[in-house]
């Protein structure tokens, strides 16, 4: 089977889409699936999925902001996937882009959809979320069959109507590739959140909120600019974007790491995280506010705020708790053996032959 994935993505290999998807095409060559990528942006990052992707074919289609010459990259990416004459598209769900249309014609189209495209886009004003209202049907009509990372995405009405194939898979992580870290011995809690500039449902502001009711415990955030925050207390450390072996240090000092508490924001009440899977492949407990699509019926180590506004102010004993039961353990490897990428990539290859089959 060979299978090319089409891609737009602007960050490099500090983000979790990088990890994932670079995951997602090592999983699926040992399984002796023929893969190519074709990486639509505005940054120039060939070398670097180069160096993780070693033998990999990846065609690189820059743009920069003006909309001719993005119109030419994805252009130019589609002739590329066509070149390569797979069985499937895979594709990261994205603004809908004229160039598309010549490949629903020839070879089946596989959607993943990450998020509630219809309430993410509007968050910030300007054409993309009112381009995306008037396009989406294009590309989701024409679409052979989607995978979900959550089962409330696949029960949205803006989904479900088109009345495709589908499955639900989570996202996953390889548990091989990351060490069960030692608990730590701290003289008080330490708390680590890991995020991303300009993603207000993250919820960075309520993890100052949070350290601002517990000054004596000590927080630490990565991903995100000091200049983003305002008035950060004295007991939160601001570190900025770092890659994997920068962080790495601070989470093995770290009792509790903290997940995304304002999913309401995007409209959405159920995720699964990159970063929660990480921190739970490292051995820290979590706490998150929605629903985690692996663990429906919650877990001892995932404290599961209620997905509201004020979810850290009306549940400050119940995080005090928590972070007091689980501070110098670990949560046992044997009780999230099934969010490893091995399982979840299986069951998207399963799906993968499926339309084959079908079609």
């Amino acid at each position: 089977m060979k299978v090319a994935v089409l891609l737009h993505w602007n960050e490099g290999e500090k983000s979790g889409v990088f990890k994932k998807v670079v995951t997602q095409i090592r999983m699926w060559s040992s399984q002796e699936i023929s893969v190519s990528l074709h990486l639509v942006s505005r940054n120039f990052l060939l070398d670097v999925w180069q160096r993780h992707l070693k033998e990999i074919p990846v065609t690189f289609h820059p743009y920069n902001c003006n909309l001719i010459t993005r119109v030419r990259a994805w252009r130019q990416a589609v002739e590329a996937v066509k070149a390569q004459r797979p069985n499937i598209v895979y594709h990261r769900y994205d603004l809908y882009m004229p160039a598309l249309q010549s490949l629903f014609r020839t070879f089946p189209l596989i959607l993943e959809i990450n998020t509630n495209d219809l309430r993410e886009y509007c968050l910030a004003k300007g054409l993309r979320c009112w381009y995306n209202r008037f396009t989406r049907a294009l590309l989701l009509r024409e679409a052979a069959g989607l995978v979900f990372v959550t089962h409330e995405l696949a029960g949205l009405p803006c989904f479900a109507r088109y009345r495709k194939p589908f499955v639900i898979i989570a996202n996953g992580i390889s548990l091989d590739d990351y060490p069960l870290l030692p608990p730590p011995n701290n003289d008080e809690p330490r708390l680590i959140f890991l995020g991303t500039d300009g993603q207000p449902w993250h919820g960075v502001d309520k993890v100052i909120r949070m350290a601002k009711h517990f000054p004596q415990w000590r927080f630490d955030i990565v991903g995100i600019r000091r200049e983003r925050l305002n008035q950060v207390p004295h007991n939160v450390s601001v570190h900025g974007p770092r890659d994997r072996l920068a962080y790495e240090p601070l989470l093995a000092q770290a009792d509790v790491a903290i997940g995304t508490l304002a999913l309401h924001r995007a409209g959405m009440n159920e995720a699964c995280s990159l970063k929660v899977r990480e921190y739970l492949a490292y051995g820290l407990p979590v706490i998150i506010g929605h629903k985690d699509t692996d663990f429906p019926r919650g877990a001892p180590f995932i404290l599961e705020l209620p997905n509201t506004e004020d979810n850290v102010e009306s549940n400050i004993a119940k995080i005090e708790d928590f972070v007091c039961r689980w501070r110098g353990q670990r949560v046992p490897r044997s009780s999230i053996s099934h969010i490893d990428i091995q399982i979840k990539e299986s069951q998207r290859v399963a799906f993968f032959r499926n339309m084959l089959g079908m079609r």
